[in-house]
């Protein structure tokens, strides 16, 4: 698409250039770079606008951005079976969010965090602009989540029964979302409140996090496990290169096999951090096959199924991170993990000389020896704490360091359920004492937690650029043409593309 100034944008979008003047004068510096992430953004909800419009919603229903987030997210857990599908409807759906996201972390890239909060937050412009660009990409993800299942919906596969169903909800939940925001005024638009603001910002800092261990993220992080597999068994089933793979015996083609037979349960019995292992093994294993199938040394192949391939890689590294981020309810995701035994045994020191602390106090030693459940909650949590890692440990490889994690976690819990109840009762000292232990105890689980990045295999995406859509129909043209040419003729190379 040939890039436009943002003049000849049409009605309403002129508010970019408004809301980029609006910014301190050292950050207008940066106004181009924003202006094309913007036109990037905006080439998605013009090829959107091809695509058939689902039915208007109904009326009734309401949806608001958090609906529409939820189920972005539990579309995303699909991404491998609906990556290996083949249908560049997911492609493009993938795109627009991207771009989405891509523009609010331009922004925030370029202005920093006090920038952000002073000048962007309470801006009537930079606030209509959000909203017109809200009101844009959920129009853009009903068109497209919609089709897109009416498409697989009609190709009948079992294996992406799920994932129409998801779709569906997002197409839902868009539309009503991008109906709502097109009554809007544009004028005295709600400003964040402080907390919103900080929860955003650090989803900005840190956009990629675990799956949490309540109900919603077990099922998250289980549905993406099983997403996982089948878009290998698909790709494996109904492509021709994965059928044709299926009769070879290489030594790369094994081990992936052998990698996939080892996969753990889906609901994560062993824990994250093994389901990382795991995963991290197939991905890496996977990868390997993909390089021989580039390099030429399995035959003939299509780009497509090679990009459906990269599609499914892709999809089980991202699964990989985020089971590698999880960490316990309620402690920090962003934690950095313990890097030695000695590291992991001064933290749960210092936890024990806050515990020895808070139990001499007035509160510790009126509390400690009664009935109550919150106590008794407090006193099981801190009996079930575990063992100190030991030099047998060495960097903590032998340690169950997520189940230690889990009872630390358990315990900081615990200590922060009986402040709540107490807190009234006792002086600010002792409750500060107490505090103390419930935010070690949890900071001691996160970094417990964490899966440090020797255990998991490297980013398999490092050392190649996944094939888009585009360039899988070039690198097709590209193998016929081979297919054509003599045979003693050096390889044709497949086309790549930006990722």
């Amino acid at each position: 698409m040939t890039e436009q100034t943002v003049a000849a944008v049409p009605e309403r979008n002129d508010t970019l250039r408004l809301a980029l003047n609006s910014l301190p004068a050292p950050y207008r510096q940066h106004s181009h770079e924003l202006r094309e992430t913007y036109q990037e953004l905006r080439s998605t909800w013009l090829r959107a606008d091809a695509v058939p419009a689902p039915p208007a919603p109904a009326g009734g229903g309401s949806s608001d951005g958090h609906d529409v987030s939820a189920a972005l997210r539990a579309v995303e857990t699909h991404s491998a079976v609906l990556g290996a599908a083949g249908n560049p409807l997911w492609e493009q759906l993938q795109e627009t969010r991207k771009a989405t996201a891509r523009m609010r972390q331009s922004v925030w890239a370029v202005t920093g965090d006090r920038v952000w909060r002073r000048h962007v937050v309470p801006n009537a412009h930079w606030k209509r602009l959000w909203t017109d660009i809200a009101q844009e990409s959920t129009r853009a993800y009903a068109r497209l989540a919609g089709e897109l299942a009416g498409q697989l919906e009609r190709e009948g596969r079992r294996e992406t029964r799920g994932a129409v169903a998801a779709l569906r909800e997002l197409s839902r939940a868009a539309a009503e979302r991008s109906a709502e925001l097109g009554k809007l005024s544009r004028k005295d638009l709600p400003t964040p409140d402080a907390a919103t603001v900080e929860r955003e910002l650090s989803g900005l800092r840190s956009p990629a996090r675990g799956y949490g261990l309540g109900d919603a993220g077990r099922a998250q992080a289980a549905q993406a496990s099983r997403d996982v597999r089948q878009g290998l068994k698909l790709w494996a089933e109904q492509s021709p290169l994965g059928r044709r793979l299926g009769k070879m015996k290489t030594p790369e083609l094994m081990a992936m096999r052998k990698a996939w037979a080892n996969l753990p349960a889906d609901d994560l019995r062993g824990g994250p951090r093994e389901a990382a292992r795991r995963y991290g093994e197939l991905v890496q294993r996977t990868h390997a096959v993909r390089e021989q199938i580039r390099k030429g040394k399995m035959g003939r192949y299509s780009a497509k199924d090679v990009a459906t391939l990269d599609a499914v890689i892709d999809a089980g590294f991202r699964h990989t991170r985020r089971l590698a981020d999880t960490v316990p309810a309620g402690t920090d995701p962003a934690a950095v993990a313990y890097g030695s035994v000695k590291d992991a045994q001064d933290g749960m020191l210092k936890l024990a000389h806050q515990l020895i602390d808070w139990q001499k106090s007035t509160m510790g030693q009126d509390l400690l020896p009664s009935q109550d459940r919150h106590v008794d909650a407090l006193r099981n949590a801190w009996r079930n704490l575990p063992d100190q890692p030991s030099e047998k440990n060495k960097d903590l490889e032998s340690y169950d360091r997520w189940g230690a994690a889990q009872k630390m976690a358990e315990f900081g819990r615990a200590a922060q359920a009986l402040l709540e109840q107490k807190k009234d009762s006792y002086s600010a000292a002792d409750q500060a004492k107490l505090q103390a232990v419930a935010e070690g105890a949890m900071s001691n689980a996160a970094r417990m937690a964490k899966v440090p990045d020797a255990l998991l295999p490297n980013d398999p995406a490092k050392k190649r650029i996944a094939v888009t859509e585009q360039s899988a129909r070039q690198a097709q043209a590209q193998a016929q043409v081979r297919a054509q040419a003599p045979v003693t003729q050096a390889p044709v190379r497949r086309a790549s593309a930006k990722a």
